[in-house]
């Protein structure tokens, strides 16, 4: 069967999607991933087709997830950010589905829906963080995830006004053009696809985030998507030095985010593994610039999770849901450094579980803050008890799978 996947965002939102591809093309399907330029080489040298969306990750994320974007302003600039370019990349989506069966997708509000419906496919949507209404616990981006019940519900209402306010201007001529009755703005998700019903699948643990009771039939929660497959990388010999050079190290690093001053944060980074008496292996990213190793401190581009973090005594990072379950999968004892976005959430759970310390919200981050935190997540034994518990029930959820397997269900019964 012929799939199309389409995925906004950075790495942490591209990155499943690739591993979720390769799973369902080991079962026989073709599988062509669209997303920004920037992940090209990821996403053909995964063996998958690759369809380029107009826009570029880079601008999208230091414009949307800096340290100084809030549940206020998180919205303005994403319509900022998306504004010189959503014509054309509305038009790429549905390009990129003219010969699709199928179409997978992350989340960009009801847009994926109205391509979908065009196309007469059947539509899926994954989710990394909840996005359906709950009394529970509020929209992701809110940055306290400790609120009353009706707040939490009242987030989402807010969230999907403003979003369906914002698609009314974007997305009301091309349904036009395209000869589609007009989408009505709702205060809760619409998961209408013509005839259809998206199915959604939640590509995190319950172990995690407990499933809402709100949530309906046609929302599952498959587990975390982990690479099970052993890493092919060669590491270099200075890495190989470094960690045989002494105790474990911890592992720093913050993905995608190029917020901020992000120079400034690696020297935050390094003066508080200093006055910590650690050890750390830090991972550049996309933000770190240029930065020697030396002392207790190894610099590096990028390092495969799957290889690194079952050689670290813990792990230091900003809060993406893939990172989190890396981390919590190996168990590693983790402190999140938030930046924006749904990051705070996944601290705050990860703090829930007594897998590590309290969040440390990047614009608020100091060495001797830091310096204090990194002890005591290296020195509070039930941190590390915590995370290697949970990390058995998730190894064993095997969320890949049980994600192709929902997906393949839903196609055959709404062919």
């Amino acid at each position: 069967m012929r799939i199309t996947m389409l995925a906004i965002g950075s790495t942490g939102d591209v990155r499943p999607l690739i591993l979720l591809g390769q799973e369902l093309t080991y079962r026989g399907h073709q599988v062509t991933l669209a997303a920004f330029s920037d992940f090209q080489d990821a996403v053909t040298g995964a063996g998958l087709s690759f369809y380029p969306l107009s826009g570029n990750a880079r601008g999208f994320m230091q414009s949307v997830l800096s340290p100084e974007t809030d549940s206020l302003t998180y919205l303005p600039r994403l319509i900022k950010e998306l504004r010189p370019v959503v014509s054309h990349l509305i038009q790429d989506m549905d390009d990129s589905c003219r010969d699709a069966e199928a179409m997978i997708c992350n989340f960009f509000g009801s847009v994926f829906y109205s391509i979908a419906e065009k196309h007469r496919i059947p539509c899926v949507q994954v989710l990394y963080c909840p996005m359906d209404p709950n009394r529970t616990m509020p929209l992701p981006v809110v940055s306290s995830q400790t609120l009353p019940s009706w707040i939490n519900s009242a987030s989402y209402r807010l969230g999907y006004l403003l979003i369906g306010l914002v698609e009314k201007h974007y997305l009301t001529p091309w349904r036009r053009e395209n000869h589609l009755d007009l989408r009505r703005v709702r205060t809760s998700p619409d998961y209408r696809a013509g005839d259809r019903e998206a199915l959604v699948i939640y590509a995190f643990s319950p172990h995690v985030v407990p499933r809402a009771p709100e949530w309906g039939g046609n929302i599952h929660m498959s587990g975390f998507w982990l690479d099970e497959h052993p890493v092919a990388w060669t590491p270099p010999e200075s890495l190989i030095r470094f960690l045989d050079a002494g105790d474990p190290p911890v592992y720093i690093g913050f993905g995608s985010m190029n917020g901020g001053d992000m120079k400034e944060l690696m020297s935050i980074v390094r003066q508080a593994v200093q006055r910590a008496s650690l050890r750390a292996v830090i991972n550049l990213g996309w933000g770190g610039g240029e930065q020697s190793s030396s002392g207790g401190c190894y610099f590096a581009r990028s390092i495969p999770h799957s290889w690194l973090f079952p050689r670290v005594l813990a792990v230091v990072h900003h809060g993406g849901a893939g990172t989190t379950a890396a981390g919590l999968s190996h168990g590693k004892p983790t402190l999140v450094i938030p930046f924006s976005g749904d990051q705070p959430f996944w601290g705050y759970h990860v703090h829930r579980l007594n897998c590590g310390p309290k969040p440390l919200p990047r614009e608020k981050l100091n060495p001797d803050q830091l310096a204090d935190a990194l002890r005591e997540l290296t020195t509070r034994p039930e941190y590390g008890q915590s995370a290697e518990k949970l990390s058995l029930l998730l190894r064993d959820e095997h969320g890949l799978a049980t994600a192709a397997d929902l997906i393949e269900k839903e196609i055959t019964e709404n062919r």
